[in-house]
């Protein structure tokens, strides 16, 4: 060849293999391919063209091409790269540069895929009009040939489909070039661009032009695996062990996407299905996945072809609910309390909540586990239960119960509540009055000393002069402190006898008086005569309630005088009625009910009354 035209930013071979066929002047492609690659049989593969050794061999002396740049700027092979074995890229490549190009799409396991290819190749008519702008025509973009490519990335136009197909192409050596078939266009369905539909569509356009234009080399299926579990590990649909929580999985995953947008793409998921290309993508890695589908999982994580790329090359990918050993030692009985000595974490699950669960022992013998996964740093210095005290912590409280310090003290020192401590010194067969019965010793010889210094005083006024003491006491040896206190003064002086036929006939003197005074003396509010008033009034409200069936009189004067709620609404009714009739000649109905307070429901058992005082 004494020419080859110059290759354009994210344009596809086989749009520069159309130009040169168009600049050639040739109307048959076979001569067209004979120039190309000295084989006329060779056909006008899109996304993985074979003979590329050839065709560098064959371009004009000088020219800058070989088949590495060619596969890796211009071919699909780098859309792939990261989803496939190192083995099989390398194996591609060796495809595409020689003369075994048939096998190229069976490699790739394109026949065996449920994404089945677009039947047109798409252009951006905004793309058009910038190419032509800088380089004086229009190409097919790379990019915007992928399978689940609705819109332009740069451009966030509806991508639109033309008529030129290369799935099923009826002559096989045909080249078409975007120019020669400009006009003639189906415009693809897009979206508003605030839909999350939309969003979707250009995070796959964009992660797909990524995937395309930067060198990502293979990251090893076992990898993406491990990635994708310990994601969804972190956002609980995956257990601690990796076992993916299908149920919760497979319903987040169509909603966060859609039914309509996921049956577009090729892959919508029915809950009820086992087998499906999520099933495949994060088992056990035995079958490639089409790089669309793991655009989509990664999507749904909330992660980007870079983002994925990063934390695979920098080992950020274990799942680590207690984060990364060693861990502390939280016994405080020994000196290395706190100290990162735990190497190892052994991770079970909780039946009940299923989240993970940590155990952690310590060389000492100290097993402590908490439930998990952490939420920050602090996390790791608290413990969910105490699993084995160990020999070090039994030893600590076997000399610190023999020493004069209190039980909360001890429990304080132990990391533990005294109940445990009572409990462990329990299970050693200690004697629990070595730390129990020294404290209670102490304080009853403060007690003793407290009633020898102050003989005068109260159990009360003691009580002051020592809280500790006596709440102690109280709390663990009553017996022993009212044995030991001053005999209460008032108990021992002899009461005069209640003379209760005298106190009743003046209690009810007393009652008679103050129902009289409450019903008709001078106060600015209204008040129901009732026995709590009138017990109040006279001083004597524990006699009416406590001491009524000793006083007959009594009662039947408190019978006589006591008001119900009807009587005295009644009451109250006629005083406003009055009040009103000083002020206004008329009355109404709803003024005599308004001044008297009277609720709705009781508005109809006084309603007789209430009109009888308006009447008259």
């Amino acid at each position: 060849m004494i020419y080859f035209p110059s290759l354009f930013p994210d344009e596809i071979l086989y749009s520069a293999l159309s130009r040169y066929h168009r600049d050639s002047g040739s109307e048959n492609y076979k001569l067209t391919m004979d120039d190309l690659f000295g084989d006329a049989k060779v056909c006008a593969s899109l996304l993985f063209p074979s003979h590329l050794a050839a065709l560098c061999e064959r371009m004009p002396p000088g020219s800058k091409f070989n088949p590495e740049k060619l596969i890796a700027n211009h071919t699909f092979l780098p859309y792939y790269a990261p989803f496939i074995p190192k083995k099989r890229n390398l194996e591609m490549k060796e495809i595409m540069n020689s003369e075994k190009g048939t096998s190229a799409y069976m490699q790739i396991g394109k026949p065996a895929s449920t994404v089945k290819s677009q039947q047109g190749l798409n252009y951006c008519s905004a793309c058009v009009i910038h190419d032509r702008k800088i380089y004086g025509e229009a190409y097919w973009h790379r990019s915007h040939q992928a399978e689940g490519i609705f819109i332009c990335h740069y451009h966030n136009n509806a991508l639109i489909r033309s008529n030129v197909s290369h799935a099923n192409q009826r002559n096989k050596h045909e080249f078409v070039s975007l120019e020669s078939i400009l006009g003639d266009e189906v415009l693809h369905y897009c979206d508003s661009i605030q839909t999350q539909s939309f969003k979707i569509r250009k995070y796959i356009a964009e992660q797909t032009y990524l995937l395309l234009n930067n060198p990502f080399n293979p990251l090893g299926l076992d990898k993406i695996n491990r990635f994708y579990v310990t994601k969804l590990q972190r956002i609980g649909l995956a257990n601690h062990s990796g076992r993916i929580r299908w149920a919760d999985l497979i319903p987040a995953f169509n909603r966060f996407f859609g039914i309509e947008l996921l049956m577009e793409l090729q892959s919508h998921i029915e809950p009820s299905q086992e087998a499906t290309w999520l099933h495949k993508l994060l088992r056990k890695p035995r079958v490639t996945c089409h790089p669309l589908r793991h655009l989509l999982v990664l999507g749904f994580l909330g992660e980007t072809m870079e983002s994925m790329t990063n934390q695979i090359l920098d080992y950020k990918i274990s799942y680590e609910p207690f984060g990364k050993g060693p861990w502390p030692c939280l016994n405080k009985a020994v000196n290395h309390y706190k100290d990162l000595v735990i190497s190892a974490c052994e991770i079970t699950r909780c039946s009940k909540t299923g989240q993970p669960v940590g155990t952690f022992s310590c060389s000492c013998g100290f097993v402590y586990s908490r439930k998990g996964p952490d939420q920050s740093n602090n996390d790791r210095f608290k413990i969910g239960r105490i699993k084995n005290f160990g020999q070090e912590w039994n030893e600590k409280l076997r000399i610190i119960s023999q020493q004069d310090i209190s039980l909360r003290e001890m429990s304080r020192k132990l990391g533990c509540d005294p109940k445990t401590v009572i409990s462990r010194l329990s299970d050693s067969k200690k004697v629990i009055s070595s730390a129990v019965d020294q404290e209670s010793m102490r304080y009853k010889e403060d007690w003793v000393k407290l009633i020898s210094n102050n003989g005068a005083l109260s159990v009360t006024e003691l009580r002051k002069l020592n809280e500790a003491a006596y709440s102690w006491l109280y709390r663990h040896d009553r017996k022993w402190l009212h044995e030991h206190s001053p005999v209460n003064k008032k108990s021992i002086i002899n009461r005069e006898r209640i003379k209760w036929e005298e106190r009743d006939h003046q209690t009810a003197k007393e009652i008679q008086l103050t129902a009289n005074e409450i019903l008709y003396g001078k106060s600015d509010k209204l008040i129901r005569v009732t026995k709590t008033e009138i017990g109040r009034r006279i001083g004597k409200l524990p006699l009416l309630f406590k001491m009524l069936h000793k006083l007959p009189e009594t009662a039947k004067q408190l019978n006589t005088v006591l008001e119900s709620v009807e009587e005295f609404q009644k009451r109250r009714i006629v005083l406003k009625a009055v009040e009103l009739k000083n002020t206004n000649t008329i009355i109404k109905s709803w003024e005599l009910i308004r001044a008297s307070g009277l609720r709705e429901k009781f508005i109809g058992i006084h309603r007789d009354v209430i009109d009888d005082l308006i009447a008259t």
